[in-house]
């Protein structure tokens, strides 16, 4: 009897760490996430954010060929860029394509499209190559208040 109470209460102990380990866990989602990440596949689509998250945009380029993404649109009463934008290659070969990573982040509630061309970064009259965009929503972070 006595040995069946000693395993209960080791039970008990280990069940109290995984629900802290599970609380510890998952605080990060009950918060909200601080970072939405998007790449060109999601272009097209609608993302609901919260004032005072981050969007991080991944777009692939490739800056040996003299393009870049430019004329970068939209409102600056919601979003605004978050610092400069980072470029990584894919590997170290001449000529790779890379990625381009924007930051941009919620300042206020609304509705705005967040478009993007990919171009010629001398010539922003010539034709685009690609187009990315996004409709943001904004909403007011309850969590604040």
């Amino acid at each position: 009897m006595k040995l069946q109470l000693i395993n209960f209460e080791l039970k008990l102990r280990d069940m109290k760490k995984l629900f802290i380990l599970l609380i510890i866990t998952t605080m990060p989602v009950l918060y909200g996430c601080k970072e939405i990440k998007v790449t060109f596949a999601e272009s097209g689509s609608t993302i609901d954010m919260i004032v005072g998250q981050t969007l991080k945009v991944e777009l692939p380029a490739n800056a040996s060929s003299g393009n870049t993404w430019r004329k970068i649109m939209y409102n600056d009463s919601i979003i605004v860029k978050s610092g400069k934008p980072n470029y990584m290659l894919a590997d170290d070969r001449i000529g790779s394509p890379g990625v381009y990573y924007y930051r941009f982040k919620t300042i206020g509630q609304g509705k705005t499209k967040l478009i993007m061309e990919y171009g010629n970064k001398y010539d922003d009259d010539k034709k685009a190559l690609k187009t990315f965009e996004i409709t943001l929503i904004v909403h007011e972070n309850k969590n604040s208040k």
